[in-house]
């Protein structure tokens, strides 16, 4: 994103958070620098990550979101991390989910933002696959460690997906979480988000 670690946990820190978690795309790189500036800060820091996971149609792309609960947790997640390079393209890691242990201890899941396998598969209707794949991770993780996840982003869609999202976890017994994609810290910064944007994807900030 368009912040450094120290610009957001200064800016959560302001606004009252007592922890903030870092969940960078396929990787742990900020987690160590990240733990170290939250101690000064007196706030409790949440290692995690946003895997890539590659589904079962053979498509790479939706997102799942894991948090380390403990040791324990960070050992697991570090070990799938490793797993998604190994086995996909080093430069597009995916996550393949054959690769789970029967059962994982100390790590807390998220379903994922709106690129998620279960809000995907909710938007498209396909209602029992949802229900399939949900149960799947709460067997994997146990009912206490698995969150449907919410995301308002003043989207078109984001109110209507919360509704189904919420409806599903009622149905299942799931707990919900809200979360957020946050890129920059304070709103202004938006313009330097978009330029990053603009260079990885090698075009203009008009295109």
């Amino acid at each position: 994103g368009a912040s450094s670690v120290e610009d957001l946990l200064v800016r959560a820190h302001d606004l009252g958070y007592r922890a903030l978690a870092l969940t960078d795309h396929d990787n742990l790189c900020g987690a160590m620098h990240f733990a170290q500036v939250a101690k000064t800060l007196d706030m409790q820091s949440i290692t995690g990550a946003e895997l890539t996971i590659k589904d079962k149609d053979g498509k790479d792309g939706s997102h799942l979101t894991f948090l380390a609960e403990n040791q324990e947790g960070y050992s697991q997640l570090s070990n799938l991390i490793s797993y998604s390079y190994v086995a996909a393209d080093r430069r597009n890691p995916a996550l393949d989910l054959k690769y789970m242990p029967d059962r994982i201890n100390g790590l807390i899941l998220l379903t994922g933002c709106r690129a998620g396998r279960v809000p995907s598969l909710l938007a498209e209707g396909r209602y029992t696959e949802v229900e399939t794949q949900l149960r799947q991770y709460l067997d994997w993780f146990g009912t206490d460690n698995v969150f449907v996840e919410l995301q308002q982003n003043l989207v078109q869609g984001d109110t209507q997906r919360n509704r189904r999202l919420i409806d599903l976890a009622r149905k299942l017994g799931v707990g919900v979480v809200a979360t957020n994609n946050v890129h920059y810290h304070v709103p202004e910064r938006h313009r330097l988000q978009d330029a990053l944007v603009s260079i990885k994807h090698n075009r203009s900030l008009e295109e």
